[in-house]
């Protein structure tokens, strides 16, 4: 699928157009945050889950190569953190190595080229690739005859101006090539005072004063074309790093395609590379049917194995009936990658009835000590309430089979 398309020629100079023809094709991606770690992942879900992060560099290489890309460019972020282990850093230099073409690494705010960076440690330089290059310097590299990568690396974790806007700013116009790439937060997506953000509209003039062809930016994690000229974008994260009402477009990659000459164009493909996916479900849930259509909808998602599952549930819920709800919860715990609730969606309510007890059947003691505990659940200390709740619930489960 192609993203965008524009011919530009009614703006290109008679200069230009009669310049030489130039095009380029190159891997547009970032944020792929190696080393990340999720809290609410189990340990062998984390570890596949870190496994699976470094696996995604070996599609992207594939597809970087079926595209005929010259090079590939990683706008920032590449680790998670710049203490990401020895191990973590080896295993993503071997596979870069095999990418088969040259790979530009941008430090942006999770690893600044700075005195402690990531980029300076033993194992990194001591490992490194030779097509690996990490563009630790501002301004304008040939990386190609007639094409530039102009870059605005991090140096620490809190820029004090528009990086990308300080570098564009020096360029007029060229019969070059010419990718901006950089890292943050811009303006027409987080307006604010942060004196870091990336102004959109000079972008945008430089695009249409033809001081630059392309923008590649990372930071956002869900694939982004800003403005209006179809050559600036975001390229999201390869895999997943947020729940899906965060990140709208992540898992994806972009093939860019640049021409300059007689004619000037661009076209921008995503491509799918993640394996991931953290969905948040709500749900009301009042009774034994309720449950059961939520048992029907985690049992339709597909890739249990590779999704996290975040819930919000509303509603109340007898003793009985919140023990199925458990019994549904941990056995899907168990199924998928993970399972949380999602807290500030949350609003479940549970209830002690005299009926659930009188379901189980019991007699003497423990029909006194159940009733007991229906008092105590419905009592104000909610702690002790909670105890209640739960007892009454094993107890059900010991002795009630699937009474609800």
């Amino acid at each position: 699928m192609t993203a965008s398309l524009f011919d530009d020629d009614a703006r290109l100079g008679n200069a230009a157009a009669r310049g030489t023809e130039r095009a380029v094709t190159f891997l547009h991606t970032a944020d792929w945050q190696l080393g990340m770690t999720r809290h609410f992942l189990p340990p062998d879900a984390q570890a596949q889950f870190t496994a699976d992060r470094l696996a995604a560099i070996d599609r992207m290489a594939a597809i970087a190569r079926e595209a005929g890309a010259q090079f590939a460019v990683v706008c920032g972020d590449v680790f998670d953190d710049p203490r990401a282990s020895a191990r973590i850093v080896t295993q993503a230099l071997d596979k870069l190595a095999a990418f088969g073409m040259p790979v530009y690494l941008l430090p942006g705010n999770h690893d600044p080229f700075n005195a402690g960076s990531i980029y300076r440690s033993t194992v990194f330089v001591s490992r490194r690739p030779d097509n690996v290059v990490v563009l630790d310097r501002p301004g304008a590299h040939e990386v190609a005859d007639g094409v530039d990568l102009v870059v605005a690396p991090w140096s620490n974790k809190a820029p004090t101006s528009d990086l990308v806007g300080e570098q564009v700013a020096r360029l007029s116009a060229a019969d070059r090539i010419r990718i901006v790439v950089g890292h943050g937060g811009t303006d027409e997506l987080s307006p604010g005072s942060d004196p870091a953000i990336v102004a959109v509209s000079p972008l945008e003039r430089a695009i249409a004063d033809e001081a630059v062809d392309f923008v590649a930016l990372g930071d956002r994690h869900s694939v982004t074309d800003l403005g209006d000229t179809g050559r600036i974008w975001y390229s999201g994260a390869p895999e997943v790093t947020d729940f899906d009402n965060v990140e709208t477009r992540s898992g994806e990659v972009l093939v860019v395609g640049l021409t300059r000459g007689a004619t000037r164009s661009v076209t921008v493909t995503p491509h799918p590379v993640g394996t991931w996916r953290f969905r948040s479900l709500t749900a009301d849930v009042g009774g034994a049917d309720d449950i059961d259509a939520l048992a029907a909808r985690l049992d339709d998602l597909p890739d249990k194995a590779t999704t996290v599952v975040r819930l919000g549930l509303v509603g109340t819920l007898s003793v009985a009936d919140h023990a199925a709800l458990e019994e549904l919860l941990e056995a899907s715990a168990d199924r998928f990658a993970g399972l949380v609730r999602w807290e500030s969606r949350d609003d479940l309510h549970v209830v002690a009835d005299p009926a659930d007890v009188d379901g189980l059947g019991l007699r003497g003691y423990a029909a006194d000590a159940a009733a007991q505990l229906v008092d105590q659940a419905n009592g104000a200390d909610e702690d002790a309430a909670r105890t209640a709740r739960d007892a009454l619930g094993l107890l059900g489960r010991l002795v009630g089979g699937d009474k609800r």
